[in-house]
C-alpha cells in the first residue's frame, strides 16, 4: 500500500538525491577552478588549497546526508507503527537500531541487503553524530551483506559491499556508497509498505482517516462541500492529497454519506 509514511520517504531522498548530485557538481567545478566566488556574495571564501577545500566540503554533505536519511528512516519507522494492522509498540525500544529491527522482525523480513543497508545508515549516522560511538553491524550481518555482493553489484551500479563496510569502518563515504544506501533504504520502505493490507471495510476505512488525523479536516471538507454540491468532488480532491490509498475503498464502503 502506497502509504503516507512511504509517500513522504519517497519524497523527501529523493530531495536529498537531488541536492546531493547538485552539491557535487558544483564542488567538482570548484576542484577544477571553474567556480569562483560571484561579487555579490558576501561571504569570507579564499581556501589555500581549493582542491583540498573542494573535497573536504564534499565529505562534510556526504556525513550531513547520512545523517539526515538515518532521520527520514526514523520517522518512517515511526509512522509506519502507528497504522491499522501494524501497532507496533515502539516504546520500549530505546536505540534507533533496535526500533528498525523491531519492524523487520514484526513483518518477518530476511536480513538481505535491503535491510542491512539502512541498517548500516543508521550505526554511520551514531558515529558521525557521536564521535567515541562503536555501533555497527553485527559479523553475521557483514557477512550477509558481503554474500550479496553479485546481488548488490548488479543492482547498485557495481557497488561492493566490502568496500562499504571499509569506508564506513573510517567514516570515509563515498558518494557511490550514499547514493546506494539511499536507494537500499527506498528498496526497504517500499517492501515494507506493500505488506500492509489496505482497509477491507469502513470500520478499517474510519481507523486509517483517525490514525492520519484526517477526521476534523475530511468533516468539514464534506461539510463544505455538500453545502456546495460538490461533496464527492471535495473529499476525491482532499484524499487524493492525503492519502490516494484510501480514495477507492472509502468511496468502496463509506461512499458520499459517510
Amino acid at each position: 500500500m502506497m502509504t503516507p509514511a512511504l509517500q513522504n520517504f519517497l519524497d523527501q531522498t529523493g530531495k536529498m538525491v537531488h541536492y546531493l548530485n547538485t552539491i557535487a557538481v558544483g564542488l567538482s567545478a570548484v576542484e577544477a577552478g571553474v567556480a569562483k566566488k560571484p561579487v555579490g556574495l558576501d561571504i569570507s571564501w579564499s581556501p589555500h588549497n581549493v582542491v583540498a577545500s573542494a573535497r573536504q566540503a564534499r565529505a562534510y554533505a556526504l556525513r550531513a546526508t547520512i545523517v539526515t536519511v538515518a532521520e527520514e528512516i526514523g520517522s518512517f519507522i515511526s509512522d509506519l507503527a502507528k497504522y491499522p494492522g501494524v501497532m507496533l509498540d515502539l516504546s520500549t525500544k530505546k536505540e534507533r537500531w533496535e526500533k528498525f529491527a523491531a519492524v523487520k522482525d514484526h513483518f518477518s523480513l530476511a536480513e538481505d541487503h535491503r535491510y542491512i543497508g539502512p541498517l548500516l545508515v543508521i550505526h554511520w549516522r551514531n558515529r558521525i553524530i557521536h564521535r567515541n560511538s562503536n555501533a555497527g553491524l553485527t559479523k553475521a550481518q557483514r557477512d550477509a551483506f558481503i554474500e550479496e555482493t553479485r546481488v548488490v553489484k548488479d543492482n547498485y551500479k557495481n557497488l561492493d559491499p566490502s568496500l562499504v563496510l571499509e569506508h564506513f569502518e573510517r567514516n570515509t563515504p563515498t558518494l557511490k556508497d550514499v547514493s546506494s544506501l539511499i536507494a537500499m533504504s527506498i528498496n526497504f520502505a517500499k517492501s515494507v509498505s506493500g505488506l500492509i493490507q489496505g482497509p477491507t471495510s469502513a470500520e478499517e476505512v474510519t481507523k486509517w482517516i483517525e490514525c492520519l488525523s484526517l477526521t476534523g479536516d475530511l468533516d468539514r471538507v464534506r461539510r463544505v462541500g455538500a453545502s456546495k454540491g460538490k461533496e464527492h468532488q471535495s473529499v476525491t480532491a482532499f484524499l487524493t492529497t492525503h492519502c490516494p490509498s484510501l480514495l477507492a475503498p472509502y468511496f468502496f464502503y463509506i461512499g458520499d454519506n459517510g
